[in-house]
């Protein structure tokens, strides 16, 4: 097996490729951006123990036909996990990149599913898919046959990603291929870059290194929560596994309040600072997603909210030179 990862240096990306790597698989990890990427992936890749043996770091302009076919011409890939992917903030200041990126870029994948044969490709939707609040559907968690229309969207992000699940499954239906998705929840952990979701690197990351942080919602707010490298392992496990019984999947996990995640932090960093902005709005998801169908598909259990959080400060706390949190 031969995998193709888009988006190689990116926050789930190069999680997935450590993972892949874990278990002895050849990684093509790909992005725009080479010479500016590449001491800070391949020093992420090394700090994991992972030989370079089977990992090929290369270019790929996902918009490119041209790039698209020179990469699978030239590689006999077998299976895709695709992370690449312009966010809300990039999609807002230059929206013709986002369209190339998002729209025409992912479209590209797909004809590549088919022409080239390729055994699987995974791809991250969005919990945002779902809308901008709970109260669409009462306070029930949110299934992955639920439905949102436009009105209740607040991001073009989110609208791309229903365009991207509508198109996946046309090319599932017609050419009889395997493209699957899965729809993160609030993904946390340590590295986050480039993001309109800063709030879910600072949260940990800041207490961990002793700093107050000031969180953008109410304590009342409630998310639900996904550690990064769950959310990886998941996407690869979906990517190995003979048979799948489902199109799309949520990655679930934990849901907690404000209040609550403010009780976690102190459990693990009693010195803590954490404040609220209590006349601030609710962040703009659901707030639980009903993650049954991953957990009967994979044998694989995420981590609880609180072990995730240990793991995401301990990454941050190694980063700066400190001590782990036990």
């Amino acid at each position: 097996m031969k995998f193709l990862v888009t988006g190689a240096a990116g926050f789930i990306g190069k999680r997935v490729i450590a993972q892949l790597l874990k278990k002895n698989l050849s990684v093509i990890a790909t992005t725009t951006r080479v010479e500016d990427e590449k001491d800070i992936f391949f020093k992420y890749i090394d700090s994991k123990n992972l030989s370079r043996q089977n990992l090929e770091f290369t270019y790929l302009d996902m918009s490119s036909k041209e790039s698209i076919d020179n990469i699978f011409s030239n590689n006999n890939i077998t299976h895709i996990i695709s992370c690449g992917y312009q966010m809300s903030n990039m999609i807002d200041d230059n929206p013709i990149k986002g369209v190339e990126v998002n729209i025409l870029g992912m479209t590209n994948l797909f004809e590549a599913v088919v022409k080239y044969k390729i055994k699987r490709m995974v791809m991250p939707s969005s919990m945002s898919v779902y809308g901008n609040a709970q109260s669409v559907y009462g306070s029930r968690p949110v299934h992955e046959d639920d439905y949102c229309g436009l009105k209740h969207q607040s991001f073009t992000y989110a609208v791309m990603k229903i365009l991207n699940e509508f198109m996946a499954q046309k090319y599932n239906n017609k050419h009889n291929v395997s493209i699957i998705t899965t729809r993160p929840s609030v993904v946390f952990g340590f590295g986050r870059q480039r993001s309109s979701l800063m709030w879910a690197e600072d949260f940990a990351t800041l207490p961990a290194i002793g700093k107050p942080v000031h969180l953008p919602f109410p304590e009342t707010n409630k998310d639900s929560f996904i550690y990064v490298e769950d959310c990886a392992e998941q996407m690869v496990q979906l990517s190995l596994k003979e048979h799948l019984n489902h199109f799309v999947y949520n990655t679930g996990a934990e849901t907690a309040s404000g209040t609550q995640l403010a009780t976690i932090i102190k459990e693990l960093v009693p010195s803590a600072k954490i404040t609220f902005d209590n006349d601030g709005k609710l962040t703009p998801f659901i707030d639980e997603q009903n993650d049954n169908r991953i957990r009967e598909e994979l044998t694989f259990i995420p981590l609880s909210l609180k072990e995730g959080i240990r793991a995401h400060m301990n990454e941050a706390r190694k980063y700066h030179g400190l001590e782990k949190i036990k």
